[in-house]
Order: C-alpha cells, then structure tokens, then sequence
C-alpha cells in the first residue's frame, strides 16, 4: 500500500513537472509530443532523477530530443553528457569522427536544466538488418572509437578533466564495488562463489587488461543508445563514455546481444579470436565479465524498488546473468536451453508498457 502510494504521489509530481517543462518549451520555439515512450517501462521506474522527451520544433515540425531536469543528479548527468560531447568533437588526436546528433539548445528555465538535440530517425532497429549488415555496422562503430587512444601523456592531460580513465586497477576496484553491493542486496552462497571465481579471474590478467586500456569507449554501448542513418551509427548517450579497456564498450553489446542475436554475438566474437587472436579476446571476456557484474549490481539494487511481476522479473533477470557469469572465465558456451528459457519467462512478466517500448529497439 506504502508503495502504490508513494508511486502516486511520484506521478502527481512528474504531472507537475510536465507541464512545467511544456510551458518553458513553448517559449523557446518547441513543443512536446503526445506520445512519450520514455515516461513509462522499466528503465523509468529505476530512473526518476532526468526526463527524457521527444518533441518537435513548432517552425518546421522537426522531431526533437529533449533531456531535462531540476534534480541535482539529473542536472549533473546532463552538463556531463554536454561536456564530454563537447570534448569529443574537439579533441584532435584522432583523424575519425564520432557520429552525434546535432546539438538545438541547451540553457537553464526556472530551475531546469534544457538540452535539445535533433532526433535521427532510423528506417529500421538494429536487429531488423541482415547480420552482415549488424556485422558491419558495430565493427565500424567500435573502431571509431578505439581511434581515439590516448597514447601519451599529452593525450591524458587533454581529457582528464572530462573523461574518467579506468585501468586495471580501477576496473578490479569497479568489479569488487560491484560485488561487494551485490552481495550486500542479494545474499546467495553459489552467487557468492561465482563473484569469487570472476574475482581471480580479473585479477589473474591485470596486465592484459592494462595492455589494451587508455581507449575511448561507450560503456553501455546497445541499441537503446544509438541509431543508424544513411548506414552510419550516431551515438546518443554521451554521459556513458570515458577512457577505458577498449573491449568495455564491445563487451555490454556482446553481453546485450547474447539475448537480442547471438548469431551475430558468435560472430563478432569469433571475428575477436581469428583476426586479433587469443590475447585480445581475453581481454574481451575479462571486460565481459566486468559487465555482466555491472548488470548484477544493478538489478540486484532493484529488488527494492520493484514489486509483482517486475520483481519476479527482476528476480530471473539476475539467475540467467548468474548463468552467464559462471560460463565467461572457462570459456563455455550458454546452453541454449538457458537462454530460451529465460525468454519465456521475461516475456511473460513484462508489461504492456514496457514490452510496447522495447519494440524501438529490438525482435527479441
């Protein structure tokens, strides 16, 4: 009761907060849309703190994303997603370019922070092209981002004030953060010994990790967070890059695709072991891992926010990652069995909502 209450009380606020934010749109030349996907499913639930919203500019009727907040968290977020895309289309050690929407406004209204971009349209999601084209498509985006290596001390004092920069030592520090906390939400002795396994596992190959560290990467790099137009990738969600393991930003996509398409996730991993051998696609695994305990930490911090069938799900969520955990440092395949059944499951718990809004993004 406490609850359904408490996510009243929430709506009647963020009701408040719309109109609030359409008036101000208004008096800049934009308006919102009458749909808004992003104010409802999961990731809206866990995520209160910044609005995202599409509208559209009143003059032409062009499709607008609009990111906005009064929060301090949410505020933080948006000026640091600002900053680093601002830093990434200057910095000059690189001859690539990183694909971004054009940038429309950004200021301060009565308390909220206002960012508006152009919205990319896309004729198709992702997982709706062939695999030689989802094949293409990621390798050329992940290689624009390797591009941008900051090789030498000039490059690190040129992005240090913007981007982190994790090397094995900070990413072992982020992975034991990550066990530590889930531990804490979500006590279970064979998670326990997994985590433990995955922990020696990291700090066993330290020097590989090292070895291909200091490159830029999107570290939630998935198809919620770009689009493809005229066969070229934009990335959307600035606030996820820094200097890391250049395999960071593969490993979310393999992990993501593992569910979404593993043809291609067996592709592109194969690609990893044949073209840059066995000492690259350790460390791809070693970031995989790394992920997968990022993705346990966060669903496990969930159980408290969640409640039915979204904390069933969440529940199944975290045994099918288990899964995956315990598979990544022997190198054995997922069953298929464990994958399909997962599927079952999620599909079945998901909401109406939430299940309407992956439809953008995915066919799984």
């Amino acid at each position: 009761m406490k609850s359904t209450q408490k996510n009243e009380s929430l709506e009647t606020t963020r009701k408040g907060e719309i109109e609030k934010i359409s008036s101000i749109l208004g008096e800049i030349g934009f308006s919102l849309k009458d749909d808004q996907p992003h104010l409802s499913g999961e990731r809206y639930l866990m995520t209160k703190d910044k609005l995202v919203l599409l509208g559209e500019h009143i003059k032409n009727n062009e499709r607008v994303i609009i990111k906005t907040s009064k929060h301090p968290n949410g505020r933080k977020e948006i000026e640091t997603e600002k900053n680093t895309r601002d830093l990434l289309k200057s910095l000059s050690f690189t001859k690539k370019n990183i694909m971004l929407p054009a940038e429309l406004y950004y200021a301060e209204h009565d308390g909220f922070l206002v960012w508006i971009t152009s919205y990319v349209p896309q004729e198709k999601v992702f997982v709706a092209h062939t695999l030689e084209e989802q094949f293409f498509l990621a390798l050329r985006a992940f290689e624009a981002q390797e591009a941008f290596h900051a090789a030498t001390f000039e490059h690190l004092r040129t992005i240090k004030n913007t981007f982190p920069v994790f090397d094995a030592d900070k990413n072992v520090e982020k992975f034991e953060f990550f066990k530590k906390k889930i531990e804490e939400n979500f006590p279970n002795k064979n998670l326990s010994s997994t985590l433990e396994t995955a922990t020696h596992f990291l700090k066993s190959n330290k020097p590989i990790i090292d070895r291909y560290s200091r490159y830029l990467v999107h570290q939630d790099f998935v198809p919620h967070n770009f689009r493809i137009k005229n066969s070229e990738v934009y990335m959307l969600d600035c606030s996820a890059v820094y200097f890391s393991n250049k395999y960071e930003g593969w490993a979310r996509f393999l992990n993501y695709m593992l569910i979404h398409n593993p043809k291609l996730e067996k592709l592109l991993t194969r690609y990893i072991l044949d073209n840059r051998g066995e000492e690259e696609y350790l460390s791809l695994r070693l970031m995989r891992v790394l992920k997968v305990a990022e993705l346990l930490e966060y669903y496990t911090r969930s159980l408290k926010k969640t409640e039915g069938n979204l904390r069933l799900l969440t529940e199944v969520r975290i045994e099918f990652w288990h899964d995956v955990l315990k598979a990544l440092p022997t190198n054995k395949e997922l069953a298929d069995n464990i994958r399909s059944d997962y599927l079952t499951k999620r599909d079945s718990l998901r909401s109406v909502e939430e299940k309407e809004r992956q439809r953008e993004f995915a066919l799984a």
